[in-house]
């Protein structure tokens, strides 16, 4: 989309560029919740819904879902996962699911997924999709330290996804500067290098497992192939036909993951 008839302001992008496009929670999803236990939790000025399965005493894997996604996202995950003798988490991230608000980013993701962390206790692995892999790399940057991780749809770079939004509303170069000031004034002078999968992840001796499928219309497939030639501890398997977010519900692709973290 480009925009003629008016042009966008600083803020107007911004705001667009942090807006979260909500999905619904299909019936299918809901039944995989009411087989859990939720509850809201506490978060700066707001509730995050937070649902469990499983039982207390057993290891705990933490579900984080993408940008526009909810705590159901990864819900096929969840029966395996318990068969397999763990229990597992999820939680609507702000301005996701069923939690309140319209904008949000990945840092702010990153410290929900701290406060669930501080509710359920520290997992032993973590499977995250899409935007919610950059929330768990800035999660490992302030300590959180699982076993083992598998990444779906992983976006090496946040300044992946800063291009294509730039073209999709014909943005012209002096708002694009304003906003990339913008983001390092709000974020850090280091906020590229920090969201960058591909330069901090290395850093991190952790077995993982990237998931991505070549026909990926969300983010792109050499996303993943350019951050497992960068990680040397993790292992990249492709699928062809399930797209970014089929993948999250394929037999083969979830017994693969879980006999991942068994192994």
């Amino acid at each position: 989309m480009n925009r003629t008839t008016k042009p966008i302001s600083t803020q107007e992008a911004i705001d667009l560029w942090l807006e979260v496009p909500k999905r619904p929670i299909s019936a299918r999803e809901q039944r995989i919740l009411d087989k859990g236990h939720t509850e809201l939790l506490a978060f700066q000025d707001i509730e995050l819904p937070l649902t469990q399965w499983g039982q207390p005493e057993d290891p705990l894997v933490l579900l984080v879902h993408g940008w526009g996604g909810h705590r159901a996202q990864l819900g096929s995950f969840v029966a395996p996962l318990l068969e397999a003798g763990y229990r597992a988490a999820s939680f609507d991230a702000p301005a996701h699911g069923d939690a309140p608000g319209m904008h949000t980013h990945g840092f702010e993701m990153a410290a929900a997924l701290w406060a669930v962390v501080a509710r359920v206790g520290e997992p032993v692995a973590v499977i995250a999709h899409s935007l919610g892999t950059m929330a768990v790399n800035i999660a490992l940057q302030q300590g959180l330290a699982p076993q083992k991780i598998v990444f779906s749809g992983a976006m090496r770079r946040l300044a992946d996804a800063f291009e294509p939004f730039l073209k999709m509303h014909g943005l012209e170069d002096r708002v694009r500067a304003e906003v990339e000031a913008a983001m390092r004034a709000r974020f850090g002078e280091d906020v590229w290098e920090v969201t960058a999968l591909d330069l901090q992840l290395p850093r991190f001796a952790i077995p993982a497992l990237l998931l991505h499928d070549k026909e990926d219309e969300v983010t792109p497939y050499m996303s993943s192939v350019a951050l497992a030639r960068a990680w040397p501890s993790a292992r990249l398997v492709s699928t062809r036909g399930l797209g970014h977010r089929m993948i999250l519900r394929d037999a083969g692709v979830i017994r693969e993951a879980v006999e991942f973290l068994k192994s």
